[in-house]
Parts: structure tokens; sequence; C-alpha cells
């Protein structure tokens, strides 16, 4: 079985996210989601310039390229918003699954906008994969509680959230294509931080640093850079409908990491996503 090195940075984009999201997952029941959101995206920005101060320099932008930035900058805020008031408004366990679909919309939008293509081993390893991310996403106890009245509740931002953040990976790969890996990470990183505090500042939110979750701060905002890195390196060697729905199962990681160091349960929904993805894997390594 040869793996090709895009697949293998789709995993290691996968492993980071979802170490990320576990340590997230940690730090919001210490301080509020907006504080650990934008500080962590803080501390993934620094990490990129610090990168980029000794390793690259900065080209010359044209128009579309700055007008892109901008725009995929803003898409990344905005279904990070979406989810969280999601979350916020409904249940996690109908709004996880919705969002977790932003693999399909990566890959459907990349198949027609990108003329990329995929074999039918290729096909089915993906389906799995996002399948397996869906699954591993909530808790079917949860599901099976809620009354028929709470389904519809937050639904509109888990769906926002998916397309935005679906589109906003479609864009990375047009950016990839023209910047290489690695700027397109660093720009977008920090215009999104950029808009993020902006928005923070316009609504009157208290963005103190909250000093009680450093540590998870910046191991998140540590994984999410070397998370971006390894999308980056992985989208320039193996087509974004392959790689970003590997990524999109780091859902898998964050509960297995929870089971390992919280002791959480593990429900059948989210075994069966965990194998799920490791066929996936596999199919897409053939």
């Amino acid at each position: 079985m040869d793996i090709s090195t895009g697949i293998i940075f789709g995993i290691v984009a996968m492993i980071c996210w979802g170490a990320a999201d576990f340590f997230t997952a940690k730090a919001v029941r210490k301080t509020s989601l907006l504080k650990t959101f934008i500080y962590s995206q803080m501390t993934c920005a620094i990490v990129l310039f610090l990168i980029f101060q000794l390793f690259f320099e900065l080209p010359i932008l044209s128009y579309t390229t700055i007008t892109i930035i901008l725009i995929t900058g803003f898409l990344g805020v905005i279904s990070y918003l979406a989810f969280y008031k999601g979350l916020q408004v409904g249940k996690v366990s109908i709004i996880s699954p919705i969002a977790a679909c932003w693999g399909a919309v990566t890959v459907i939008l990349c198949l027609i906008f990108l003329n990329e293509t995929l074999s039918g081993f290729q096909a089915v390893g993906v389906c799995l994969a996002i399948l397996g991310a869906i699954l591993a996403s909530f808790k079917l106890h949860d599901l099976v509680k809620l009354k028929l009245g709470n389904i519809s509740r937050g639904v509109k931002y888990a769906v926002i959230a998916a397309l935005a953040w679906g589109t906003y990976f479609v864009y990375i790969d047009v950016l990839a294509a023209e910047l290489s890996w690695f700027l397109p990470m660093l720009l977008i990183k920090t215009t999104a931080t950029a808009y993020i505090f902006a928005y923070s500042v316009a609504t009157g939110k208290n963005i103190s640093f909250p000093r009680n979750t450093a540590f998870f701060i910046i191991m998140i905002g540590l994984l999410e850079a070397i998370g971006f890195l390894a999308y980056g390196v992985g989208i320039t060697s193996e087509y974004t409908a392959i790689v970003a729905p590997i990524g999109a199962a780091f859902p898998v990681i964050t509960i297995i990491l929870a089971k390992i160091f919280l002791k959480e349960a593990l429900e059948i929904n989210q075994k069966i996503g965990i194998i799920s993805v490791l066929c996936g894997l596999v199919l897409l390594s053939i």
C-alpha cells in the first residue's frame, strides 16, 4: 500500500485539528468560546508569522489575490461564529454532525469548479471518511432524547457553518496554487484574527486574556498552525477533494483523546465512525 504525500499530510492535519479540538473542549470549561477562539487564532497567526520571518518573503500580491484572502478570512470567521451560535441555541447532537458535512461541501465544489476527479476507490474512501466524521461528532443517546420541536433549533447556523467552511477550504486551494503551501495559511489566519477582533470590539464583547487557560490556548494555536501547514502541503501534492475529507475527520481524534484522557465512553455511532474513517483511509491509499 503506497500512501501519497498528500494523504500523509492530510492525516497529520486531522490529528492536529482533532487534538486542538480536545484542548478547546478543556479551555471552554474555564472561559468563553469567543476568548478561546480569539487568542488561539492569534497564537496560530504569531507562530506562522515567526516561521515566515525566518524562512519566507512576502511577494507582491495582486488585487485579485488580496480580495480572495479577505473573503477567505471572512468565511473562516463566519463559519466559527455560526457554529458557536448554533451550539448556543441548538443541540450538539444536531449541530455538530451538520457542521461536520463541510468536507462534503469542499469535495463537491472542488469536483465542479476545480475540475478535480476521483477514482472509484477514492470516491468510496472520501464518502467513508466524511460519514465517519459525521458519526464521530455527536453522541447517539443525546439525539434519542431530543424532542421533535428541538431538532430545528440552530440548524440554519449549522448549515451556514458547513457551507462557509466548505467554501473556505476551496479558496485555500485556489490561493495555494498561486502562493504555494505556506503564505495562504499565514495571510488567512492573520486576516481572520483581525476580523474577529474588530467584531469583538464593535459588539462590546469582553476579550480580556483568560490567564487560567493560557496553556490550553497556546496548545490550540500551535496545533492549529501545524495542522494548517500540513494541510497546505497536502493540497499542493494531492487533490483537495481527497485531503479535505481526511482533515475533516478530526472529530475521530478528539473522541479518542477524550476516551483516553477524560475516560469518556464511546457510543456505538462513534465507534462506527472511527472504523469508517479508517476504512476510508485504506481505500484512499490503494
